[in-house]
């Protein structure tokens, strides 16, 4: 037996993956000779940093590469001669390109003539040339735009696993027609929530009709907790409920609140539960139950579940709406005590007028904001938003320009809708209802989502 001599010799291997005819052909699927070269000598000496990427179109520069990978190795490269049989052992290949990645779907950009105008001016680099190049500004039909592609198509580079096995969450039901089917059991719970706007001629007085007419017992829980909330008041947000009941219940509420209110979806009440039946906009009793939605970033040092009082001193990082009954600030009560009323309910201020309202917005603002930075509110700051003129939008259609300007600040920072774009809501909300309808529990055959059973299971 003889024995061969291992050189002191590293390399570095490449696993191509195609049918190799033509070697000068497959160095050019990798970028050429100069590009493997950087790629092998950064394996040798940084690993993490060495990059080698496939692409079979080397002329395409929209092609998506393939990505090889660097694994160590312990392999001996060996010469064999043809002619005699000779071996050589030329040295040790401690790193190796593989290229395992899932190739990613490729885009045909050869009939795109805005990458054509790239390529043949930007990518030329020429002082000369680049300049002419120009985007096109007339209008194209949607159907044919002519969009680059993006760098990457697919996220997914390792093939997934799966046996040619059934999904574990897919099973089969009989159904009473004595045929079967597959459906997935752990789709989530549907909730019948009815949800409605201010275009609503009137309100629901009794539950969804997909609604069970038995919940179960946990449900059932759950509704003792609320029937004595809405019986105190008949208007309540989700965290105003939440912090009313105990935790243990937390988790189905969402089950329980289709049994004894419905949600409105837009609007001075929107995302307040209302007790079947109950009309806030023949009332102005209801002035109360409005809604404040704000919108800030809350600093990470604050945690805490919040309440759903607004006391002006505390901040509760979850609490983003507050209802009009549950503020306990001196300032801000004292603002809304002696508030002009619309003599009916507007579709977008409700019962109170927008020109106090934009300023209790405002005052509200301006302490959650120093809440949140940690720091006191400044008498400065305060004065200016109290000593602002209110102007009340529904009495000045046709604004002029010196009053736009001297309100267009509470408009851009409290939110404020018009008609037209609180109508737009609302046909919006419809059509989502329409379409994703929140759903309950599985004990219908329909309840079930069906798949195709593609395995013959």
């Amino acid at each position: 037996m003889s024995r061969l001599r291992i050189k002191d010799n590293t390399f570095v291997s490449i696993e191509h993956p195609g049918i190799l005819k033509s070697v000068e052909n497959g160095c050019a699927t990798l970028g050429g000779l100069s590009t493997i070269q950087q790629a092998t000598e950064r394996a040798a000496k940084n690993p993490k940093n060495a990059v080698l990427e496939l692409r079979m179109r080397p002329n395409d520069n929209y092609e998506h590469p393939v990505q090889a990978r660097l694994r160590p190795k312990n392999n001996i490269l060996v010469r064999v001669h043809k002619q005699n049989g000779k071996a050589q052992c030329l040295g040790r290949i401690k790193w190796g390109f593989n290229f395992r990645n899932i190739a990613d779907f490729q885009y045909n950009t050869s009939k795109s003539e805005f990458l054509s105008r790239v390529d043949s001016t930007l990518r030329t680099l020429d002082y000369e040339t680049v300049p002419k190049f120009y985007i096109s500004l007339q209008p194209a039909m949607r159907e044919s735009l002519d969009v680059p592609p993006p760098p990457v198509f697919s996220q997914t580079v390792i093939p997934h696993h799966y046996n040619y096995l059934q999904n574990p969450h897919v099973g089969r039901i009989s159904l009473p027609d004595g045929k079967s089917r597959l459906v997935n059991l752990r789709g989530a719970a549907r909730i019948w929530t009815i949800m409605i706007g201010m275009d609503a001629e009137r309100v629901p007085t009794e539950r969804h009709a997909e609604v069970k007419k038995e919940p179960n017992a946990i449900v059932q829980d759950v509704l003792k907790e609320l029937a004595p909330l809405f019986e105190k008041r008949p208007m309540w947000t989700r965290r105003g409920i939440l912090e009313n009941i105990s935790a243990a219940s937390h988790s189905n509420l969402k089950y329980a609140l289709p049994y004894v209110s419905y949600l409105w979806a837009s609007g001075p009440f929107r995302d307040a539960f209302t007790r079947f039946g109950y009309d806030p906009r023949k009332d102005s009793v209801s002035a109360k139950y409005q809604t404040l939605f704000f919108k800030f970033k809350v600093n990470e040092e604050h945690t805490g579940s919040g309440s759903y009082i607004f006391d002006g001193t505390t901040l509760y990082p979850k609490t983003r709406i507050y209802q009009i009954c549950d503020i306990t600030d001196p300032l801000v009560k004292s603002l809304l005590q002696d508030a002009p009323l619309h003599s009916t309910c507007h579709p977008t201020e409700g019962w109170y007028k927008s020109g106090r309202l934009n300023k209790v917005r405002d005052v509200m603002r301006e302490k959650l904001r120093a809440l949140t930075d940690g720091r006191c509110l400044s008498e400065e700051a305060l004065s200016v938003v109290l000593a602002a003129p209110e102007r009340d939008e529904s009495e000045h259609n046709s604004p002029s320009e010196e009053e736009g300007n001297s309100t267009s600040s509470f408009n851009a920072s409290s939110g404020f809708a018009n008609v037209q774009t609180d109508a737009r809501v609302n046909e919006l909300m419809r059509n989502l209802m329409k379409q994703s309808e929140e759903h309950e529990s599985f004990e219908d055959i329909e309840d079930y989502d069906e798949f195709e059973d593609v395995f013959g299971d």
